[in-house]
């Protein structure tokens, strides 16, 4: 999400300085992907070392705030935004999602707008989450601790942008009425074609994303292949199921896949999308990230969620693991229904993520923070 946004504000004339944490024990950038980022801005991939959880959740209890954002915070990083702020003196700075908020605090002092881009509700997941798990009080508290994280950068943030109208009134609900002027629903940019990879094998091929360390995938993952995949045997022998990422297992009809170093390799042409997730907020990237290369989406509800969709029009809504099945069943026998979802789906990413379009939405928004903060 944030590649695109960077993108279309580069294209529109904008001076950029991306200022982000590189976990240490992550390997560094390839040279690519250094190129690429050059291109569009300044980058200071900062090397930081992230908390462990027992460490988080000690320094959480004895400084407050919520363990996530408490793991997240590097003095260190905080400190080059502050040089930077100093020395190069923005227009405004841009905190993609909750926990970067902390990071932004020397704008402040500096009369610099803050504007923040909460990616979901992430109060609302750890609350889901604790409702789908057993031990669930210490997730539970969790919860109410991210809310009042949440509710405070609403408070700082001169600015604070939700992907979904569904979010918006979320976050509208918890603040106080003086700080609801500051929301606004601002669809990411998204291009609307991209490429696919070549085809894998399967009768038909069906793509799911692996856990990546996501309670919430790693949960749909595992109802999928529970109660999805033997009725998929039955009605579709030759179907297979392709999974990027996550541990494997095995599982007959399953091809474990390594997480992908490009997400192109994780939508392979002609294949089908299934995104069965039962946990969510904000909007589902992979799913717009379906319909630009071109695959066909089947969705649970929470998946489609904050998405102006309609079953049959630009996706298929499935609930129960037969409504999944059923809906496979109909894409495999329907060329022209698959013609017309990836249609539709292009379709929307052009009328409502248009990178042009919501660059300028996103330029007149930051405008606006600056003429609140004077």
């Amino acid at each position: 999400m944030l590649w695109w946004t960077l993108q279309g504000l580069a294209a529109a004339g904008h001076e950029l300085q991306l200022i982000a944490p590189l976990d240490a024990r992550e390997p560094a950038p390839t040279d690519d992907d250094a190129a690429a980022l050059a291109q569009v801005c300044t980058a200071v991939l900062w090397p930081v070392r992230t908390r462990s959880w027992p460490r988080s959740i000690a320094s959480a209890f004895r400084h407050g705030g919520s363990v996530t954002t408490t793991r997240h915070f590097h003095p260190s990083l905080a400190q080059v935004v502050a040089d930077r702020i100093a020395s190069w003196r923005p227009d405004v700075v841009h905190a993609e999602q909750l926990q970067a908020m902390r990071h932004c605090a020397a704008a402040t002092a500096a009369a610099v707008p803050r504007v923040l881009r909460m990616q979901n509700v992430e109060s609302s997941l750890w609350r889901q989450v604790a409702q789908a798990r057993l031990l669930a009080a210490p997730l539970a508290f969790e919860a109410g601790r991210v809310r009042r994280d949440e509710c405070e950068a609403v408070r700082q943030a001169d600015r604070v942008l939700s992907l979904s109208a569904d979010d918006t009134a979320t976050f509208a609900a918890s603040v106080d009425a003086s700080q609801q002027s500051k929301l606004v629903t601002l669809a990411p940019a998204f291009p609307s074609v991209l490429p696919a990879a070549p085809a894998l094998k399967g009768d038909p091929a069906i793509v799911l994303a692996g856990s990546g360390g996501w309670w919430p995938n790693a949960q749909a993952l595992d109802w999928f292949l529970d109660h999805v995949c033997p009725l998929l045997w039955s009605a579709l022998p030759g179907a297979r199921v392709h999974v990027f990422g996550g541990q494997p297992t095995p599982v007959r009809g399953v091809v474990w896949h390594p997480s992908p170093a490009d997400a192109t390799a994780a939508f392979p042409e002609g294949a089908i999308a299934a995104v069965p997730l039962q946990i969510g907020s904000g909007i589902r990237m992979r799913i717009l990230d379906a319909w630009a290369r071109g695959l066909p989406v089947v969705a649970s509800p929470v998946a489609a969620a904050g998405l102006a969709v309609a079953s049959g029009r630009e996706l298929l809504i499935a609930q129960r693991a037969e409504d999944f099945v059923a809906a496979i069943v109909r894409l495999h026998a329907e060329p022209a229904l698959r013609a017309n979802l990836r249609a539709s789906g292009r379709a929307y990413l052009r009328t409502r993520h248009d990178i042009a379009v919501q660059s300028e939405r996103l330029i007149d928004l930051y405008a606006q923070a600056g003429a609140r903060l004077r």
